[in-house]
């Protein structure tokens, strides 16, 4: 038989459980540590195989070089315990207490696997009352990936974030670090503003002098009108403030005239970039009318259309609802009869997801809805009737009906009111749309879309309103407009891949 070499996975733990051993009985040790008078025996060759630190001072013409006792500066005893445990064992433990004397001793020491295992420990602490402070002090330590979790941290979670001890206490420039970034996720600018505001309320005296500077990366002209005058224009410490006036007579004139906002464009006119949100497109019908299975996927960052997997069974008339990381196509019709059957994606299983069957619904139903809104088709007339169904009581009551009747209409909800967008009224297909105020039981009309659609998707990304595809009495369509309520106005931004009507819609977060 020929020569085989066999490898054994017990030789390195066996060789550094001996070592250690023989530390511990100070056995062949040619070097003493000495940290707080504390003596350390141990092994050059182990501590030069293990640290660029000792290896530079022992193999280098330092005067370490040939001394049999080191002192080592800018670490506790207990730390260097530690320290050295981890050097013969491969294991340590951090915690709470000592993870702030432990990363700064193991970055002098250049110990990559505690200073490894310490930002990994501090990654699974981040939470709004701290990742600032972790965030600094990844930044002094030079522990990139750490500084760049903590910075995501407190851009997902901003609206907590300025609510905490640790940003009162920033500097001016680190307020205005966070304020002016992009990526902060909030649903409007309101905490943005009121970030800034409560920064200099907490020391006033030396803080107000600030506020003017502050003020240029908060987005005003993108708040609502109502939020402009009933709560900026009354704050005290804006009314006494000339170059903060400037800034709120900006918000106003970008409001009150509509035809000067291309002129207007700048940082505080451009809607943050907010979340990783997607758009998803599930089934609906082609050309023929048949149901299709096509998935696509839209990204409003990059602007760009890719494809998921289909789903298992050709669906139109679908309901779709996101929720957690997974989506849910729910019941339709497949060309032959209504379905019962319920798919999701899992959309953390890899990198495109994965679908699966879930339980079946009691009944079957196509044109169903995840979330449903009245208006529709009884079978004989298109209908504008609203009802408002109360989980608590189990009852149905009308509510003040559309102004026009619809069937095949969009339906999404957004800053706390219903849009309906489209839809067909017996004679025509329609590009108008309705909104229905929840709490005074009132519908008005806005901004027309630019094209007529009927059997139209509709949902909420990122604060703005999406009509998506659809058909025009003519063709079937693929584009995609998007509402901003801001300045009342539709607008084309993208087309998919396919021409569907029927599809199901949602949005997904990921991560």
């Amino acid at each position: 038989m020929a020569p085989k070499d066999i490898m054994t996975n017990s030789h390195a733990k066996s060789i550094l459980n001996a070592m250690n051993a023989l530390r511990k009985s100070n056995t062949l040790c040619d070097i003493t540590l000495r940290v707080e008078g504390t003596d350390f025996p141990a092994h050059r060759i182990v501590l030069a195989a293990c640290s660029d630190y000792f290896c530079a001072m022992f193999t280098s013409e330092l005067a370490e070089k040939g001394k049999s006792f080191v002192d080592i500066q800018g670490l506790t005893a207990s730390t260097m315990e530690i320290l050295l445990d981890f050097v013969y064992t491969e294991t340590v433990l951090v915690t709470v207490e000592n993870v702030q004397e432990l990363l700064p001793a193991a970055c002098l020491l250049q110990l990559k696997g505690v200073k490894r295992a310490c930002c990994d420990f501090l990654n699974s602490q981040l939470d709004p009352s701290n990742c600032l402070g972790i965030r600094d002090f990844a930044e002094t330590h030079n522990c990139l990936d750490l500084m760049q979790a903590a910075e995501l941290f407190s851009q997902k979670h901003f609206a907590e974030v300025v609510q905490q001890e640790e940003f009162m206490l920033l500097s001016q420039s680190e307020v205005e670090k966070l304020i002016k970034c992009d990526e902060i996720q909030v649903d409007s600018e309101e905490p943005v503003f009121e970030a800034v505001l409560n920064w200099v309320k907490h020391n006033r005296k030396e803080r107000e002098p600030y506020l003017p500077d502050l003020l240029e990366y908060v987005r005003m002209p993108l708040l609502t009108p109502r939020y402009i005058t009933d709560v900026i224009d009354i704050e005290p410490l804006i009314r006494c403030s000339l170059p903060s006036r400037d800034l709120v007579d900006e918000a106003k004139k970008f409001h009150l005239r509509p035809e000067l906002r291309s002129e207007m464009q700048s940082p505080r006119t451009q809607a943050r970039l907010g979340a990783k949100e997607v758009l998803l497109v599930i089934g609906g019908f082609g050309s023929q009318q048949s149901p299709i299975d096509v998935v696509e996927k839209y990204d409003p960052k990059s602007r760009e259309w890719s494809f998921l997997p289909n789903i298992a069974r050709k669906r139109r008339y679908v309901a779709t609802v996101a929720l957690n990381d997974r989506v849910y196509v729910i019941g339709g019709y497949d060309g032959r009869s209504r379905l019962s059957s319920v798919e999701c994606l899992d959309y953390t299983a890899d990198e495109d997801g994965v679908w699966y069957s879930v339980a079946t619904m009691n009944v079957r139903r196509g044109l169903a809805g995840a979330t449903t809104l009245g208006g529709g088709y009884d079978g004989l007339n298109i209908l504008n009737s609203v009802e408002r169904y109360d989980p608590h009581t189990g009852h149905w009551t009308s509510v003040t009906p559309m102004a026009n009747k619809r069937s095949g209409a969009g339906v999404a909800l957004l800053n706390d009111h219903i849009y309906v967008v489209g839809g067909f009224d017996g004679t025509a297909h329609l590009s108008s749309v309705e909104v229905y105020n929840i709490r005074t039981d009132y519908w008005t009309s806005v901004a027309n879309m630019t094209t007529p659609r009927c059997y139209v998707g509709a949902t909420v990304l990122r604060g703005r309103l999406y009509a998506i595809a659809g058909y025009d009495g003519n063709s079937l369509l693929s584009s995609i407009e998007c509402y901003d309520p801001v300045i009342d106005s539709w607008e084309v931004v993208t087309s998919m891949a396919t021409q569907r009507c029927d599809a199901g819609v949602c949005v997904l977060r990921e991560k």
